[in-house]
């Protein structure tokens, strides 16, 4: 059922800048040239309706990133759009009860990403990734040197052990040195200590988009192409699955894990939503087949199985094999085809997904400015060679106007 009714064209008198989930994906928050809002993801909910108006000190209003930390009245802001608020080298933590900045940092080049946790502050650079102390005078703990990161890809899992000592450890994910490469940092004070630092080759192209699992025991990838899904573990670096999206090249524009790591839901720029599941045994790449039972996770037979070509047995010659060996999804839907009333300045249109449970996936649209959720759902018409799952958008509802 929709939550609100269709649009033949979208006002254009605001322009989303950022849009971030935050740490359990319970909420997200969008910039924009006069500031930000934040919502409660699902059911989706204003929360906080922040507008900027110019002042002799500050003559700007756009905010050009935002991230929250958790549900706390503290968010990263960034100066961006036509009139930022802030210059795009500095960072302040905006503590919202008191409506000012608690803190603030200042770079020699533009900050590109920002993540939070309880006790870090991790800064995103075009060639650095720097680690602060969560503080009133924040203390550089650490910096990494990163290949030309033009987009910002970074990662933080904040985890917590069921073992009695109740070790506490987080894990930070960005681009290694040399093409194609991930690096994994504990930035947690013991694992600051340790100062190790494990490097992934995760592909041969140049990384576009990654993504931690919620424990932070896995991170997936996907390179400049687009056709490949990698995941690997952030413990022992091992491959554990790789997944194929489709033929064609394609940027993929957003990637999350489910809040128990069972699933992967990826977003590319053609519109089209994909979901992958974990909970059964993959074989991760022909030159691994023989060790993949030691890296897969023990499969459920009443989970989703992922799909595979029809000529995934039969004894196919290079290059063909790796194809037809393929993993491919679960369950896909082109997104587009609920977009229809749209015009078509907004076909190229960039979305970042969130879960709202292990069977519900958001996507926040910059363009549409509008928020979806679409549900995992058995297809019981289907027959024996049809999917047996497939994602159905179950509402939709525009985003509110900060100018209203």
């Amino acid at each position: 059922m929709n939550t609100h009714s269709p649009l033949t064209s979208v006002n254009n008198d605001f322009r989303i800048l950022s849009v971030n989930f935050n740490q359990d994906q319970g909420c997200f928050a969008y910039s924009h040239e006069q500031g930000f809002l934040v919502y409660n993801t699902n059911p989706i909910d204003l929360r906080v309706k922040r507008t900027f108006f110019p002042t002799q000190t500050h003559p700007g209003t756009g905010i050009g990133h935002v991230t929250m930390l958790h549900r706390t009245n503290y968010l990263a802001l960034v100066g961006g759009g036509k009139n930022p608020r802030l210059p795009n080298n500095k960072l302040i933590i905006w503590d919202d009860l008191k409506r000012k900045s608690s803190l603030s940092l200042e770079f020699m080049s533009p900050i590109l990403n920002v993540l939070l946790s309880r006790i870090r502050i991790v800064v995103v650079l075009k060639n650095q990734v720097l680690v602060y102390g969560f503080s009133s005078t924040p203390k550089k703990f650490a910096s990494y040197e990163t290949i030309s990161n033009d987009y910002g890809l970074a990662d933080l899992s904040v985890n917590f052990s069921k073992s009695p000592s109740s070790t506490r450890y987080q894990t930070l994910a960005f681009p290694g040195r040399q093409v194609g490469q991930l690096q994994i940092v504990d930035v947690s004070p013991s694992g600051q200590e340790k100062n190790l630092i494990s490097i992934i080759k995760a592909h041969k192209s140049s990384i576009r988009c990654l993504a931690l699992s919620r424990s932070g025991s896995m991170v997936a990838s996907a390179s400049e192409l687009g056709t490949i899904i990698r995941i690997h573990s952030t413990q022992n670096t091992a491959q554990l699955y790789e997944f194929r999206r489709g033929l064609d090249r394609a940027v993929i524009s957003s990637m999350k894990f489910s809040p128990d790591d069972t699933k992967l839901a990826v977003l590319s720029d053609k519109n089209t939503l994909h979901v992958f599941n974990l909970l059964q045994n993959t074989v991760v790449s022909d030159s691994q087949s023989e060790h993949s039972s030691q890296n897969s996770v023990t499969t459920d037979h009443n989970s989703p199985v992922n799909r595979k070509h029809i000529f995934n047995k039969l004894p196919v010659p290079l290059p063909f094999n790796k194809y037809f060996k393929s993993v491919w999804s679960f369950c896909s839907v082109n997104t587009s085809k609920y977009h229809q009333e749209y015009d078509s300045e907004y076909a190229n249109d960039e979305g970042s997904i969130g879960w709202s449970g292990n069977d519900s996936i958001v996507i926040i649209w910059k363009l549409k400015r509008t928020w979806e959720k679409y549900i995992i759902a058995e297809n019981t018409g289907a027959k024996a060679t049809d999917h047996q799952w497939e994602l159905v958008r179950a509402s939709w509802k525009e985003l509110d106007n900060p100018n209203d």
